[in-house]
């Protein structure tokens, strides 16, 4: 097998997918969202940190492939609206990284 296809077809594993992290403004949420939308995810970043997830938004986004949503995991209604979100913006949800 050629060695460049088989890095190419890796580093696009989860190419189509939709994912929401929470906590992902920082630390391994921040890190996973980071390699998601490296692998070819879609990602929502729901955090209560605005200013940190906005930056996260701001330095890996390209063509709207991330963004970010406040969202305290205790609360019910900011679960729901991530997910509203991720479905709204990208029309499904495949992957919920639960990190908070």
């Amino acid at each position: 097998m050629n060695s460049m296809a088989s890095i190419s077809s890796i580093a696009r594993r989860l190419e189509g997918k939709v994912s929401i992290i929470t906590g992902g403004a920082s630390g391994t949420g921040e890190a996973a969202a980071r390699l998601f939308i490296k692998n070819g995810a879609k990602v929502v970043i729901a955090d209560v940190q605005d200013n940190p997830g906005q930056s996260v938004v701001e330095e890996i986004g390209e063509k709207g492939d991330v963004l970010y949503i406040h969202c305290d995991v205790k609360v019910e209604k900011d679960v729901e609206n991530a997910v509203d979100m991720a479905v709204s913006k990208y029309g499904k949800l495949d992957i919920m990284f639960s990190n908070a």
